[in-house]
């Protein structure tokens, strides 16, 4: 029977070969064993520029660097506000010793100078003899002087700002802005990165904390408008590098005024836009931004539209976006008065601002009547009324309004209140996909909460964060920032179960110092209310290396003296009362452990300030 097996023999050949196409459209099919996963939210790239110093590669080079070529830039720009924003304290070019009493939080103050430094001292007033509380040397000035001086210490590695500014208007010594109340913290403020990307010219956090920060260069510099400089350092060292022209432009280093208005303005932004809210984007941090770029690719701003949003020290850009005359035009910015690089002498001010304004608006076409112009500005100068000197929430300043308009007494009203305020994106973020959108929008909702001082507004801002960020969540993204929004926000509402976003928070490695620190504090007083007080423990003291806070030492004391470690609940409360020696409380036990230790005079130490 040859035809049959031959037959079979075809009919097994070709069941092989179905077999073997079969296994190998699977192998192909499938994903090899070290492929990479597909990103199911990817982040939105930054922005492409011509200028090469705008990628990660570029590093910086410090502002001695650019000095070697640029001597006379160098120079003008370190006589501006910017070039003196912050530096080291020298106790001799210092404002001259002084105290002054707080009468609120019954504190006097002591500007000293010892040893060559200049050391700021807090006193407790007593109906006794005062008692010392705290005195540190000042280590940074933070400011030009045009207006203040603040001061920021370094208190057990960290950072923290003193109560104490010089305010050049009075040529006086007071309190530091947001001190001015009886229950001010003292030598307790953290100075964060947060705080001194502003005036500092780079300041970087150490290993994922708050506020131990290394500033390899305190007053803002070159770098920070033409962006690192390493690119061009080397082509300049290069000899046999082609010369650039000096009509094209050398893409090795960012020339702002060869910007787009957009662009050379987001150099400005870094600083003077401080909205309502101001988010990092999805895996970026706001020292990812580089001149060149929108600022938007790193940080989402949002307003919050209400009918009596006031002035702030850093509400320019708003204000200046506000004005017809910056909306009529194309051209008008912030370079349009302000160069960077020089600012005008005193009495060449008037003329500076005023030639300005006359290259659009003649002068005699001011339809004030000029009796009343005479007598309110004598000077005709256009900035007087359409530019006024306004209050701000800082004490004893005022700034410059920058809505260029009629400015009356009256705030008028926008038909919009608290109750159905809304966040809004001040910079365009449409090239972020809607999860990114809603992140940040969520995340803009639960910081502007924190700095609402209504308690019904501010949760009703919390629930709104709580929709924006819970969707987001639920379509599937995970990111440090939003895990920790979410445990916050969760925590604020007391609504569901905050401490999985903490811990899920803590395995992101995108996580700011700020959530880090956070995340970690919820999750250990979440373990001392469940009595698991050992748990918590070992976490306070892993936040306790990261942060510099009364709260942490205060709970871990707790949480030692559940666990019967008398000795470390001393040495926690130690800590806690350095921090605020006001801590009347925790003087008083401590007080009674030195003397029960037979420690006369550490008792009567702490008895002095267990003062109410």
């Amino acid at each position: 029977m040859p035809l049959p097996i031959r037959r079979m023999r075809w009919w097994l050949l070709g069941v092989v070969v179905a077999v073997a196409i079969v296994v190998a459209i699977v192998v192909l099919v499938q994903p090899s064993s070290d492929s990479t996963p597909v990103d199911p939210f990817p982040l939105t790239p930054l922005s492409s520029s011509r200028y090469l110093n705008t990628t990660a590669d570029a590093e910086y080079v410090g502002s001695a660097a650019c000095r070697n070529c640029h001597e006379d830039r160098h120079a003008s720009f370190r006589s501006t506000g910017m070039g003196r924003s912050m530096g080291v304290v020298d106790a001799n070019a210092e404002p001259p010793d002084a105290s002054f009493e707080h009468a609120k939080s019954r504190r006097r103050y002591e500007v000293r100078r010892r040893d060559g430094q200049m050391w700021h001292r807090e006193y407790l007033i007593t109906n006794g003899p005062e008692v010392l509380l705290a005195e540190y040397p000042m280590k940074y000035v933070v400011g030009s002087g045009r207006h203040s001086r603040t001061y920021l210490v370094e208190a057990e590695g960290f950072l923290v700002e003193s109560p104490v500014t010089w305010y050049s208007s009075k040529k006086a010594w007071g309190m530091s802005p947001g001190y001015d109340h009886p229950d001010q913290g003292g030598f307790a403020r953290p100075t964060g990165e947060g705080c001194l990307h502003c005036h500092a010219g780079r300041a970087e956090t150490v290993a994922g904390s708050l506020h131990k920060m290394v500033v390899p260069e305190p007053a803002i510099a070159c770098e920070r408008c033409h962006g690192p400089g390493s690119l061009h350092l080397a082509k300049q060292k290069d000899r046999g590098a082609p010369k650039v022209h000096a009509a094209e432009a050398d893409l090795t280093i960012v020339n702002p005024s060869r910007l787009s208005r957009d662009l050379a303005e987001a150099i400005c932004q870094q600083c003077h836009l401080r909205s309502t809210a101001m988010i990092s984007a999805r895996g970026r941090r706001f020292t990812d931004f580089r001149p060149g770029l929108p600022l938007s690719d790193v940080v989402h701003s949002y307003m919050l539209e209400t009918s009596d949003r006031q002035m702030t020290v850093v509400g320019h850009v708003e204000q200046l976006h506000l004005s017809r005359c910056y909306q009529s035009s194309n051209t008008l910015t912030c370079v349009t008065c302000h160069s960077p690089h020089g600012e005008p002498a005193e009495d060449a001010k008037l003329a500076h601002y005023q030639a300005a304004c006359i290259q659009c608006h003649k002068p005699e076409r001011c339809t004030v009547e000029p009796t009343r112009r005479l007598r309110e500005s004598p000077a005709n100068d256009c900035v007087h009324c359409h530019m006024p000197k306004s209050p701000t929430e800082i004490p004893h300043l005022a700034f410059t309004h920058h809505r260029i308009g009629i400015h009356r007494s009256d705030k008028g009203d926008s038909g919009k209140s608290h109750d159905d305020a809304e966040l809004k994106a001040f910079l365009d973020i449409s090239r972020f996909q809607g999860w990114d959108q809603k992140r940040s929008l969520g995340l803009g909702y639960l910081e502007a909460a924190a700095r609402e001082k209504d308690q019904a507004t501010a949760n009703r801002l919390r629930l709104r964060a709580f929709d924006y960020l819970s969707e987001s969540h639920l379509k599937g993204l995970r990111d440090g920032g939003l895990e920790a929004g979410l445990a916050r926000v969760r925590q604020e509402l007391n609504d569901g179960d905050w401490v999985e976003h903490a811990r899920l928070a803590l395995e992101q490695r995108d996580l700011s110092g700020g959530d880090r620190c956070m995340s970690l504090f919820l999750i250990a007083d979440a373990d001392a209310v469940r009595k698991r007080h050992a748990d918590a423990a070992k976490t306070l003291r892993e936040l306790t290396q990261l942060r510099r806070d009364q709260n942490d030492w205060l709970l871990l004391a707790d949480c030692e003296r559940e666990l019967g470690n008398r000795s470390a609940m001393d040495e926690a409360l130690l800590n806690a009362v350095r921090i605020n020696p006001r801590l009347w409380k925790a003087h008083q036990h401590l007080a009674q452990e030195f003397e029960r230790k037979g420690d006369s005079k550490r008792a009567e130490w702490h008895r002095q300030r267990a003062v109410p």
